[in-house]
């Protein structure tokens, strides 16, 4: 199995979420010690063969791998040390690359920069090399740039062993991972010569350490979890270790009952082969935000979202899980996902940054999608990993504290991973009271009460099962998740069973409403409380809404109307024009989908031009969907020339109407 340079953390949890992890039979050289990773055992066995060996190549080969398994073990000094003395044994670009990379987490932003500038005249990657070059320029500029709001400090519970990703538990108990002697079990991890993770409560003041529940902790590595708002069910991540063979993390289950947690099981959609990491739950417990490394990815750990709703006889449901949009994942890793109302906080090794993993946040914006993530900076990132931020909302908050909390860090601290503690203090800014108003007293305002009453429904089919056939109208659709959103607040309600729902809003704001279901395209409309006309005298009105959503059938042909073709011609007509509209804003709405849009030809004229024909008249539209916003890797053109009329007419017969209509566009969603 394959894995990158950047390891998650040093603990067994975080490298088998990164690349597996082997043990097992005992080893007897360095390199198979590295192999089987277990780095704690190989620095020993690596820096004995070092001493002996008088052979330039063997010395070179041992130096890089003792900087590598440094690497791994979050020793950043001696990782450097030792791949330096790898470079002037003659090792190469291998061992250039990752001293980079370890120059930049030291925070040495010119020697990464010279580094690569080395690297770049013996490697082809030239694209990759100045993009990193470009980013450590950028990042070199923030040397002074930090948030004076915010102040940081370790927790004085830290230890010499790893304590990382603390989450909040009954509003006063904090719930963290460490490889600390009181873990479950006696073997020690050979990854890093400590004991496997367990996860452990304390008071989140500081004080009572205790192992978490025996129910959840096992002589396997169990970590980073996640409660629901009423404390009451989990998702942790446990990894296996399965003799001398790899093994794999997955998300594990748990709900509490009397005080007592039940025996974890695998959420459904866990599949064997595939590590999965960092849960959080968000959306009010109906959305789980987790990490893996899936062949549909788009480069090392992306982010990933499952839907859990309630079932008819109220037993918790879990959804297929969707891919978030490139504008989040990149071709780096992207882990430790946590959530603070519309924003998503999570840490990446890609994006501009200080160093190792950094800590982005993001938010849906009123047009459905991800905003660009943007870099905390400083203090909360340094030049080393900083990841699992998480809000406390239960906190004590005085003078100007407007908010506290919790993240991890490798800085230097106690141990490899420390947790920290911050609080966000406001600046105070004066404010010029408003002139006094020389009129009289106006009458007290007579406040009116504004309810949005909405019924979600779907559109029924002659055939259900194909949506090409006729409409025949609407029906009620129930237990749709609907949010209305104002900009600053959000609103979260279910329709009931036959689809309905009642909410309060308040004057003068424009409201955003998007409704939802598994297995449904989303619905998005827009409401205004602006300048509404109230009669006399009443003192509430109501605003009715209808939010329609459309059963996704993936994989099936769908016609769009009126998007036809003059003959010989691939431009989009005017006419053709709102349809793709539509067909755009469907989309923007609905990020979790791609589509392919297909194009047809008439039979006039040969097979091979009708087919290049096609396909231009597909990328027209690919093209004018993108000049619309929706992003060119979720739009896919196929051109079918001839081979799939729609009238099967004799060709030299056909009307001018029956050539038109086989010069059609089609689009399907993709699996």
């Amino acid at each position: 199995m394959s894995y990158s340079i950047k390891s998650f953390l040093i603990v067994c949890f975080v490298g088998l979420l990164l690349t597996g992890c082997s043990f097992g039979k005992k080893v007897k050289t360095g390199e198979l010690a590295y192999e089987r990773k277990q780095y704690a055992v190989a620095v020993d066995l690596l820096s004995k063969e070092y001493e002996e060996s008088d052979n330039t190549r063997f010395r070179a080969r041992s130096a890089y791998l003792l900087g590598m398994s440094y690497i791994y073990l979050e020793e950043n000094r001696l990782a450097i040390d030792w791949l330096e003395k790898a470079l002037n044994k003659g090792y190469g670009n291998e061992a250039l690359l990752a001293v980079a990379k370890e120059y930049k987490k030291s925070g040495d932003y010119q020697s990464a920069i010279d580094s690569y500038e080395q690297l770049k005249l013996n490697s082809s990657a030239s694209r990759q090399i100045d993009r990193e070059i470009y980013v450590l320029r950028e990042v070199a500029s923030w040397a002074n740039d930090e948030d004076s709001e915010v102040e940081i400090e370790p927790i004085n519970e830290n230890s010499g062993y790893s304590e990382y990703s603390p989450v909040l538990l009954d509003r006063n108990f904090l719930v963290f991972t460490s490889d600390n002697n009181q873990s479950t079990g006696n073997d020690s991890y050979k990854w890093t010569g400590n004991k496997h993770t367990d996860l452990f409560v304390m008071l989140k003041n500081g004080s009572d350490i205790k192992r978490f529940d025996a129910g959840i902790n096992t002589d396997q590595n169990e970590g980073t979890a996640s409660f629901s708002k009423d404390g009451q069910e989990m998702v942790f991540v446990r990894c296996y270790v399965d003799g001398d063979s790899d093994g794999y993390c997955k998300l594990m289950y748990s709900e509490r009952t009397s005080g007592i947690w039940a025996e974890p099981q695998p959420l459904p959609f866990v599949e064997n082969g595939v590590n999965y990491g960092h849960p959080t739950f968000i959306e009010d417990d109906s959305v789980l935000v987790f990490s893996a490394e899936m062949t549909d990815g788009v480069g090392g750990h992306d982010l990933y979202y499952v839907e859990r709703y309630m079932s008819e006889n109220n037993q918790v449901e879990w959804g297929e899980p969707f891919i978030f949009p490139q504008t989040v994942n990149s071709a780096g890793n992207e882990m430790f996902p946590t959530g603070d109302g519309d924003t998503l906080y999570f840490s990446s090794d890609y994006f501009a940054g200080l160093g190792g993993l950094d800590i982005f946040k993001t938010w849906l914006q009123p047009n459905g999608q991800w905003a660009p993530p943007q870099n905390l900076k400083k203090p909360i990132n340094s030049s080393f990993d900083d990841f699992g931020l998480v809000i406390d909302y239960d906190a004590v908050l005085r003078g100007k504290i407007v908010q506290k909390g919790f993240f991890t860090s490798t800085r230097k601290g106690f141990g490899k991973e420390d947790i920290y503690q911050f609080e966000r203090r406001k600046t105070y800014v004066p404010v010029t009271p408003p002139p006094p108003s020389d009129s009289i007293a106006k009458a007290e305002e007579v406040v009116v009460e504004i309810y949005l009453a909405g019924k979600t429904k779907e559109v029924s089919y002659e055939n259900p099962d194909d949506p090409n056939s006729p409409e025949t109208g609407k029906m009620a659709l129930p237990e749709c998740y609907i949010e209305i959103n104002d900009g600053q607040a959000k609103q979260k309600v279910y329709s009931d069973e036959e689809g309905r729902f009642i909410v309060q809003l308040e004057k003068d704001k424009n409201y955003t409403l998007r409704a939802s279901k598994i297995g449904y395209l989303n619905d998005i409309q827009r409401v205004s409380t602006f300048n509404l006309k109230i009669p006399e005298g009443e003192l509430s009105t109501t605003i009715n809404v209808e939010l329609v959503l459309s059963k996704i059938f993936s994989n099936v042909e769908i016609t769009l109307d009126n998007i036809y073709y003059n003959f010989n011609k691939w431009n989009i007509r005017d006419d053709a024009k709102p349809t793709l509209d539509s067909l755009a804003t469907i989309l923007l709405n609905n990020p979790q989908i791609n589509v392919q849009l297909s194009s047809h030809t008439d039979c006039r004229a040969d097979d091979q031009y009708n087919s290049i024909l096609s396909q231009k008249r597909a990328e027209s539209a690919v093209e004018y969907m993108v000049s619309k916003g929706v992003p060119r890797d979720r739009l896919t053109a196929k051109g079918y020339g001839e081979s799939q009329l729609a009238v099967n007419c004799n060709c030299d017969d056909c009307t001018e109407e029956e050539h038109q209509i086989n010069r059609r566009t089609t689009f399907k969603i993709l699996e």
